[in-house]
C-alpha cells in the first residue's frame, strides 16, 4: 500500500503539459540541443521563417508556465528550429464544486512560433 501511495504523489506532482505542434514548412532538419534554442519574447530583427507554431497547456494544478516553456523549447528542438518566439501567458479559471467547497482549478496556455534564421 505504501509504495503505491508514493508512487501516486509523484505522478501528481511530475509535470504534465500537452502540446500541439503545427508544422508550416515541412523541410527536414536535424534536431537541435535544448540549450542551443534562443527564446524570445518578440520576434527578431534579423530575417527567419517560421517552421511551426506550438501551443502548450497545463494538465494539472502543480504544472507551471515554466513547465509549458520547458517544453516547447523541446518541441522546438526536435524540429531543428533556431528560436522559440513566444506569445503571451494566458490563465483560465474556473470553480469545480467538490461536494463541501468550491475550487478554483486554473489551466495555463501559451504558444509561441519556432522560427529559422535565414542563412547567408
Amino acid at each position: 500500500m505504501r509504495v503505491s501511495l508514493v508512487a501516486g504523489s509523484c505522478l501528481l506532482l511530475a509535470a504534465c503539459v500537452s502540446t500541439s505542434v503545427q508544422q508550416v514548412d515541412t523541410t527536414a532538419r536535424a534536431p537541435r540541443s535544448l540549450e542551443s534554442v534562443e527564446v524570445l519574447e518578440e520576434a527578431p530583427s534579423r530575417a527567419y521563417t517560421v517552421i511551426a507554431t506550438i501551443e502548450a497547456n497545463t494538465e494539472t494544478v502543480f504544472d507551471s508556465f515554466d513547465d509549458l516553456r520547458s517544453e516547447m523549447v523541446a518541441e522546438a528542438a526536435k524540429l531543428g528550429g533556431d528560436a522559440l518566439i513566444l506569445g503571451p501567458e494566458a490563465t483560465d479559471s474556473e470553480f469545480i464544486f467538490t461536494g463541501t467547497a468550491m475550487v478554483q482549478s486554473d489551466t495555463r496556455r501559451l504558444s509561441g512560433e519556432v522560427i529559422v534564421y535565414e542563412r547567408g
